[in-house]
C-alpha cells in the first residue's frame, strides 16, 4: 500500500479496501478502479466507483470517529442510497451533487407513481 495525504493506492494482491484512512483522504485506487469520496454525514464517510457497475464493489463506507473502514460490499452501497435520498448528508461532491438530485427526482417520480396505480 502507498498512502499520500489525499490518495491511497493499493496493488494487486492486497485487501480490496483499506482498512484505515486519513482524514484528508480524497481517492483510494485498487485493482478495480478508483474510488472518490463522494459523500459524508455526521457518522460516516463514502467513497465511489462511478465505473464500476456492481453494488458489491462499487462504494466503500468508513467511520469517521476513528476513520475505520466499516463496509465495501452491497450494505454500503444500499446506505448511500439510503442517505442521499432522505437527504441525511453533510458533504456532496460536485459529482454527487448531480447523481444525488437524479437519484432524487426519479424517487418523487416514482412515489407519485405509486399513488396514482393504488387500487381505490
Amino acid at each position: 500500500m502507498k498512502q499520500t495525504t489525499t490518495t491511497i493506492t493499493l496493488v494487486l494482491g492486497e485487501r480490496h479496501s483499506p482498512e484505515k484512512i486519513l482524514p484528508t483522504t480524497r481517492m483510494i485506487c485498487n485493482w478495480n478502479g478508483r474510488y472518490y469520496r463522494v459523500v459524508e454525514t455526521e457518522d460516516f464517510i463514502y467513497f465511489c466507483n462511478y465505473q464500476e457497475g456492481d453494488d458489491n464493489g462499487s462504494v466503500m463506507m468508513y467511520r469517521k470517529s476513528d476513520l475505520t473502514l466499516v463496509c465495501d460490499n452491497f450494505h454500503a452501497s444500499n446506505d448511500l442510497v439510503g442517505v442521499i435520498l432522505e437527504k441525511k448528508y453533510t458533504y456532496l461532491s460536485k459529482s454527487m451533487q448531480y447523481n444525488a438530485r437524479e437519484m432524487q427526482k426519479e424517487n418523487e417520480k416514482y412515489k407519485e407513481e405509486e399513488v396514482i396505480s393504488e387500487p381505490f
